[in-house]
């Protein structure tokens, strides 16, 4: 299944002209949550365009990273953004879920469709018009409701991380060398806990972990020698379990659609039976029309793709990726901390700052 729900768009740049990592954390987290809530209001305008097909994936990029980043430095937020508004944000957020995920489902299904044998065509096409249905309603709901709910919230943040506040925090690289390497460690623990497609809750939890040590990672990349490198290696275990999650929404929407599937063709079956006679060609086509075969396939289909998808990521593991990762994210934190460090003192530098020796004034 190819991964629709991506979010390696660009990050906001930055308006400082010094080093990111070297500004205070409350203040560089301020300056980036402002991109980021930009970024989602620029996606927002974008909604009402039924030709815009990725401005709700922008959208919940721009909400995603501006959660991470909060929730990764609330110490140093919480005055600014305070519980409510960052709860507000996540409920935003989680309100446009479905319609996302019926997108990346309906782009896989319609990828299947062509190899369809004709006996599963009616279980193809009946999926299909199960989740172009919802996706529809789905979508009038989000261009109803969501402009005008995310239009508030909005303008509180934007006034709220406009204020003054006391900059004397430490730097963010200080901060955040040491995130990476805790959250790198979250990261390696979920991972070495997965052996097979039962370890589904804890290929779940790694995938969010590295959603959100990207989101770390992502604006201080450019400051860091391996940071590009670092996102990629990250991005190619991160696309693994992104399209693993995938399949599994996907498998659980079919279990689901198969139940339903075969009582309302029992039920098709029941009625044109009560009124006609069971030679008649409308009751003969009903029982010809089976939705099951076709969902039976997509399973088998599915449950392939992960098990496929599952071995390439024990593959990677065991190709030594994750500990090349963990061990240049160390090299990264390291990197940072000499960024926010202050130079040492040459002895040639303390000596000319050092007062005079009056034993040695001139005339003495």
């Amino acid at each position: 299944m190819t991964v629709m729900s991506r979010d390696d768009d660009p990050i906001p740049e930055s308006t400082m002209t010094s080093p990111l990592a070297t500004q205070p954390v409350t203040l560089a987290v301020r300056q980036l949550a402002a991109g980021h809530l930009e970024a989602a209001a620029a996606a927002c305008r974008r909604l009402k365009d039924p030709a815009d097909t990725e401005a709700l994936h922008d959208f919940r990029v721009a909400l995603r990273r501006l959660r991470s980043l909060t929730r990764a430095y609330k110490p140093y937020i919480r005055d600014c953004l305070p519980k409510k508004l960052r709860r507000r944000v996540k409920d935003l957020a989680a309100g446009t879920g479905i319609a996302r995920d019926t997108e990346v489902q309906l782009a896989w299904l319609n990828d299947q469709r062509g190899q369809a044998r004709s006996h599963e065509r009616p279980g193809y096409m009946w999926i299909i018009r199960r989740l172009e249905a919802r996706l529809d309603e789905e979508y009038q709901d989000i261009r109803e409701n969501l402009p005008g709910r995310f239009e508030r919230l909005h303008e509180r943040i934007a006034t709220r991380l406009a204020l003054d506040y006391d900059d004397s925090s430490p730097s963010l690289g200080e901060v955040a060398a040491d995130l990476l390497l805790e959250t790198g460690e979250e990261f390696r623990a979920h991972l070495e806990l997965v052996h097979g497609q039962a370890d589904e809750d804890e290929i779940h939890q790694a995938r969010i972990t590295a959603k959100r040590l990207r989101y770390l990672l992502e604006p201080l990349a450019p400051e860091l020698d391996n940071g590009q490198d670092l996102v990629r290696e990250l991005k190619a275990l991160q696309d693994i379990m992104g399209e693993i999650h995938d399949t599994q929404v996907l498998g659980a929407e079919l279990s689901q659609a198969a139940e339903e599937a075969g009582a309302a063709r029992m039920k098709r079956l029941i009625d044109l039976s009560l009124r006609l006679p069971h030679d008649d060609p409308q009751v003969e086509a009903a029982r010809r029309s089976d939705e099951r075969p076709g969902l039976v396939s997509l399973a088998r289909d599915l449950q392939e793709r992960e098990q496929d998808l599952i071995n390439r990521l024990l593959g990677r593991m065991g190709e030594g990726d994750l500990t090349r990762f963990l061990q240049h994210l160390q090299v990264a934190a390291e990197q940072l901390r000499r960024l926010v460090a202050p130079e040492p003192e040459s002895d040639a530098e303390a000596d000319a700052d050092a007062p005079p020796n009056p034993e040695t004034y001139p005339g003495d």
